[in-house]
């Protein structure tokens, strides 16, 4: 059996922490570009039981998406603010055709399918065609997702950050949400890894009990007496006494964690 873990992402970071300061700012100074809940992809589903796509990715993905069709659309748009664009996908890897190459796809000569004379004059009245109908497309499809998912790894790793973002998440609920009843192995994972192998509050060492025992004690940072959700975002894991003395309706989490030295 392989050791090497699958689903592993090459991270990047040239501009996701930019991005994950401009979620976090409005996290915790109420400032939302728009309410999580107005862009959640299932909302039902998401509060329900624990879902790969958290409410968070989509709030994260809403910000990208919108910060990135500023570039193509922003006040007194010209070609020369699509520039930072270019860097992006450069960074990112992500393959794209130059403005000239994309004259040369878009305009051959159907009779000997060669290419017509790409003149200077030909490439400025394209510019803006290559912008709006090719490489903004590219840029949200491409770039979003990747930036999306390292935003949410640095900003999952935040539990502040998290139980702010569902206190706010809890205000908007119309209804309390039933609780789950059984935790997905990926989300056990998730947070162990997340929280070092250590309990969230007192960092007691949990290893040999999930190891051995395989039972970890999920528990909601914003309770759901509180109108807490079920999404990954709003789950901790705690050892036996933590999970015990924590009460229905107190919300307590911890950002203390091991330094490396």
């Amino acid at each position: 059996m392989s050791n090497v873990l699958e689903n592993c992402h090459a991270f990047n970071f040239s501009e996701s922490y930019s991005y994950a300061d401009k979620v976090r700012k409005a996290i915790f100074e109420g400032d939302f570009f728009i309410e999580p809940l107005d862009v959640a992809s299932d909302l039902e589903k998401q509060v329900a039981k624990p879902q790969k796509r958290s409410l968070l990715h989509d709030y994260i993905d809403y910000v990208v998406r919108d910060d990135l069709s500023f570039y193509f659309s922003g006040g007194g748009w010209d070609y020369e603010d699509v520039r930072p664009i270019f860097s992006m996908l450069d960074s990112h890897s992500i393959q794209y055709l130059t403005l000239v190459q994309y004259v040369e796809e878009h305009f051959r000569d159907d009779e000997t399918g060669g290419t017509v004379l790409v003149t200077e004059a030909l490439i400025e009245e394209c510019k803006y065609e290559y912008l709006s109908e090719y490489l903004e497309g590219i840029a949200l499809d491409g770039l979003t997702s990747l930036i999306v998912t390292e935003v949410f790894t640095l900003l999952f790793a935040d539990r502040e950050a998290m139980k702010a973002f569902n206190l706010k998440v809890a205000m908007s609920l119309e209804k309390r949400t039933p609780r789950c009843t059984y935790w997905p192995k990926w989300l056990e994972r998730a947070l162990f890894c997340r929280e070092k192998g250590l309990c969230a509050i007192c960092k007691s060492d949990l290893t040999s009990l999930f190891h051995v025992h395989g039972k970890l004690a999920v528990d909601h940072i914003v309770p759901i007496a509180l109108n807490g959700v079920n999404d990954p975002t709003n789950l901790q894991i705690l050892c036996e006494s933590c999970n015990g003395k924590k009460s229905g309706i107190t919300v307590v989490t911890s950002n203390s964690m091991p330094v490396f030295w």
